[in-house]
């Protein structure tokens, strides 16, 4: 188990060699903490992080050993960062009250290939996804990968009480 910023940061890192083929699935576990599960090809991630405040997060992540090929769902779209040009906002502005045609244009958006980070700042704006949510998101995992998740559930849950306590109970 690795602290989950450099599993993300390794991770960005594959992203930028080859941004194509990667899945995204995110939910809670019944402690709360977010489970993070991220496909490229064979390779798959699971990254387990509490949120303490709106702008920090942390966590704890692992590359998943043996992960069977249909760890997560794969969806129509890969996840991916899409470049959005001038045009494409200047459309989004005029369409922002049709549903319908909004969701006609994300579909439109998402079919676009996805691009590296390096790629991806150039343009004005950026668009990232999909992120699949599922309220289970470790059902798929194995009996080895359901005990890591309890090894990570465990770790996180002592690293939260040791460091951040204070964000566990409300304020009065």
């Amino acid at each position: 188990m690795l602290d989950s910023t450099k599993i993300r940061r390794e991770i960005a890192r594959l992203y930028d060699k080859d941004p194509q083929d990667w899945n995204v699935l995110v939910g809670k576990d019944r402690a709360g903490f977010y489970d993070v599960l991220i496909s490229h090809g064979p390779d798959a991630w699971q990254v387990k992080e509490y949120q303490v405040n709106p702008y920090k997060f942390v966590g704890l992540g692992s590359r998943l050993p043996n992960a069977p090929p249909h760890t997560l769902t794969r969806s129509e779209s890969p996840f991916g960062l899409r470049p959005i040009g001038l045009d494409s906002m200047k459309e989004i502005a005029t369409l922002i009250d049709d549903p319908r045609a909004m969701s006609e244009l994300a579909s439109k958006l998402l079919s676009e290939k996805p691009v590296s980070s390096r790629e991806a700042v150039e343009s004005p704006a950026i668009l990232q996804g999909p992120i699949l949510h599922s309220n289970n998101p470790l059902g798929s995992l194995s009996a080895s990968h359901t005990k890591l998740d309890l090894k990570m559930r465990k770790e996180l849950q002592r690293l939260v009480n040791r460091e951040f306590r204070h964000t566990m109970t409300p304020y009065i």
